[in-house]
């Protein structure tokens, strides 16, 4: 983030200096040149040559003075309009480039300098500079020097006042050195030293506390004209960040797929990530689900899911990504499916303020897993015997057939839902009291058998039978599958219960052998009203 912070403000600066741009006399032309000033920032075309004049504005005194281009895109410098003699000479080895020239002593007011650029591969802008060379320094460190410095944390930032070159990188405690990785591009320099800072550590070579300096080894301007030899950056360095020691439910560590449906009770899905010391409660974590193509054009073409984080045993930080549904055409307009989803973990902190440590080049607190996405293809055909909609009186068995591919459901049981006395009732029959086989003429398939219970149910009503407890592998709803509702005429001779649980909306109450009575029955006090015997309430029984 600081050394963001670095290149944010580089970024301001060119924004506004981009507002600031002359009006440019001149198209860019061949034949109607720019006539390119101090300061002045001129459009290119990509593709289309470029063609410029400079006109020295006085007679120049002194040595030192230089005119210069910087530009995504590699410009020439003459000396005449045949463009022969070139006098100019590149900095930097990738964009942004500078082109330079000396402008001698002795130069006329009025000399003018050609300029070209042959087949632009890069647009934006040119921008001129004319003047007194500016001598390579330092111009400012980030984090500023003597600031603590955590590994977690540990890119360090060096800018100067133009394009530089170094020998190398090292970083020293104490009297132990390790050489680190620079990247230089043109006047700025990034360094990150995890990998070197958690050696350190490791091996005992530094402690909290410990002063580490980052040394950047000869360092000279582009050019090699000037010579500033090293330049350093002393830190304080920070407790050895806290990091990560187990994970669980991650790419890599038991889950790889993520599928459209994690069932709630699935082992799968619930990501835990374990750390080797205490996590700051407080800190402002987002877990962030994404999926589809960030640069569509559509709407609705990229998906974003906030999710919940919790921490756990102080240490455990858990998501879970279980009890949703994610179909592509849930999450994106066109319903397309795409090969990868990504959980996105940030502002992880310990629990003393420091960002934990990430493998993550500079996202230090940041945690990002790429699963491969996976639509759950779930088909199930059934076959209620007797059909729905036939009559259950007299009925004895309710046979299931079920096929089913691209996994199984589970269920509790199975449930008859009806009228009696006006009233809603049920009957729960668990699943350990079923008979289920598999067809054994299609391994996909399976019969279940229901022995259907005796109970008193109003006539001309609806018997529904459906499974509870139901959960299929895909998390779509299938009731009209699972369901058979069947039509009565009444059954006022009950007997048999013992395998069954009945249960009203309203408390009602049976006898032992099921008959239904009234709902204040047990409100009597006398042994005629209420005789001493064993009756059901709410499916227990009751001793009166």
């Amino acid at each position: 983030m600081k050394l963001q912070k670095l290149y944010i403000i580089v970024l301001l600066l060119g924004i506004l200096g981009h507002i600031n741009t002359a009006l440019a006399q001149g198209d860019g032309t061949a034949e109607n040149p720019f006539i390119m000033e101090n300061g002045g920032k001129y459009p290119i075309k990509m593709y289309d040559d470029f063609y410029g004049k400079f006109i020295v504005p006085e007679d120049v005194t002194e040595e030192g003075i230089t005119l210069s281009l910087k530009s995504n895109n590699v410009f020439d410098i003459y000396t005449d309009a045949n463009m022969t003699k070139l006098v100019s000479t590149v900095e930097g080895n990738f964009s942004p480039y500078t082109t330079l020239t000396t402008v001698r002593k002795g130069t006329k007011k009025g000399t003018v300098y050609y300029i070209y650029c042959s087949f632009p591969m890069n647009g934006g802008d040119v921008e001129v500079t004319y003047g007194k060379a500016v001598p390579v320094e330092l111009k400012e460190v980030i984090p500023a020097a003597g600031s603590e410095l955590s590994a977690a944390e540990s890119y360090v930032g060096f800018e100067f006042t133009k394009a530089i070159f170094a020998e190398g990188c090292a970083i020293k405690v104490g009297e132990t050195e390790k050489e680190v990785e620079a990247h230089i591009n043109d006047r700025f320099v990034s360094i990150e030293a995890k990998k070197e800072m958690l050696e350190l550590y490791n091996s005992g070579a530094m402690k909290k506390g410990d002063e580490i300096t980052f040394i950047l080894k000869n360092v000279t301007s582009a050019d090699g004209k000037d010579k500033l030899g090293n330049v350093t950056a002393k830190y304080i360095a920070a407790q050895k960040p806290t990091m990560v020691i187990k994970e669980e439910s991650t790419p890599g560590n038991g889950m790889d797929v993520l599928k459209s449906w994690l069932p709630t009770e699935s082992t799968m899905g619930l990501v835990k990530i374990t750390f080797n010391e205490a996590l700051n409660p407080k800190a402002t974590i987002t877990a962030t689900l994404t999926y589809g193509d960030m640069e569509s054009e559509e709407a609705n073409g990229y998906y974003t899911e906030n999710l919940t984080s919790t921490i756990e045993q102080d240490s455990i930080l858990c998501i879970d990504l279980r009890g949703k549904l994610r179909t592509p055409a849930m999450m994106v307009a066109s319903g397309k499916i795409y090969p990868t989803a990504m959980l996105m973990i940030k502002g992880v902190e310990d629990i003393n303020g420091y960002m934990t440590l990430s493998e993550e080049l500079g996202n230090a607190g940041s945690y990002f897993y790429n699963y491969t996405y996976e639509l759950i293809e779930y088909n199930i055909m059934t076959e209620f015997t007797p059909a729905s909609s036939a009559s259950i009186d007299g009925v004895k068995e309710i046979e299931i057939w079920m096929q089913e591919s691209g996994g199984n459901i589970t269920f509790d049981g199975v449930k008859f839902e009806y009228t009696y006395q006006n009233e809603p009732a049920e009957i729960v029959i668990r699943k350990d009291k079923l008979s289920i086989e598999a067809d054994p003429e299609d391994e996909t398939a399976s019969i279940i058998l229901i022995t259907v219970p005796e109970f008193e149910r109003d006539a001309d009503t609806e018997v529904r039978l459906s499974l509870t407890g139901v959960s299929t592998p895909d998390g779509m709803k299938y009731d009209e599958y699972l369901t058979a509702i069947y039509t009565t005429k009444g059954n006022p001779d009950v007997s048999g219960i013992s395998n069954t649980t009945i249960s009203t909306v309203k408390n009602a109450i049976y006898s032992i052998d099921g008959k239904r009575l009234p709902t204040d029955y047990l409100k009597g006090n006398t042994k005629s009203s209420t005789p001493h015997r064993i009756y059901i309430l709410n499916g227990k029984k009751v001793v009166k």
